[in-house]
């Protein structure tokens, strides 16, 4: 099978988990179609380096993992840049604000610690177990552990987002 053959049938298989991944991972779906081509242009080139990539999949999420923390924490060294040297802005509170279902859980995600939001999401993608320890470098018996933290941090989180969530008005 050519690298080129190789590189399709990765991409085809795995991008649309790899995007799901990412744009629960970052909560932007530009930012995860950006990732997504980083992720996969990297896989290009291994394979057109005429190095191989035995475990494609945990391959791809190690990757587009690395790149979504360097994006992380890229923006996050500027905002503090913009922070610090910006002027003081008024304070804009928007009170047409909403929330659908689906904001409502990309909410209760930011909410659960880093670790666990990874574990979970890794999981929600169908990585194993041994795929996810081996992706992230935690112990595979400690997965189920954050898995099962990590549901229940986001079950809590769901709940009190529910409790706080401002009755939709209908339009007349």
């Amino acid at each position: 099978m050519t690298s080129h053959t190789s590189f399709d049938d990765a991409y085809d298989r795995f991008a649309p988990g790899v995007y799901r991944y990412l744009r629960r991972l970052t909560g932007s779906a530009a930012t995860a179609e950006d990732l997504l081509q980083e992720t996969f242009l990297k896989l290009h080139l291994q394979l057109t380096s005429g190095a191989s990539v035995a475990q494609v999949k945990p391959w791809l999420y190690r990757v587009c993992t690395n790149l979504a923390r360097d994006r992380e924490r890229s923006s996050m060294r500027a905002r503090l840049r913009d922070e610090r040297y910006a002027e003081p802005s008024p304070v804009v509170v928007d009170f047409r604000r909403s929330f659908e279902d689906q904001e409502l859980i990309r909410a209760a995600l930011r909410r659960v610690v880093p670790r666990m939001r990874q574990v979970l999401l890794l999981a929600a993608e169908g990585l194993t177990y041994r795929e996810i320890a081996e992706l992230t470098g935690i112990e595979i018996a400690y997965v189920g552990v954050l898995l099962h933290r990590g549901r229940s941090a986001l079950r809590m989180h769901l709940e009190e987002l529910e409790n706080h969530r401002v009755p939709r008005q209908r339009l007349r």
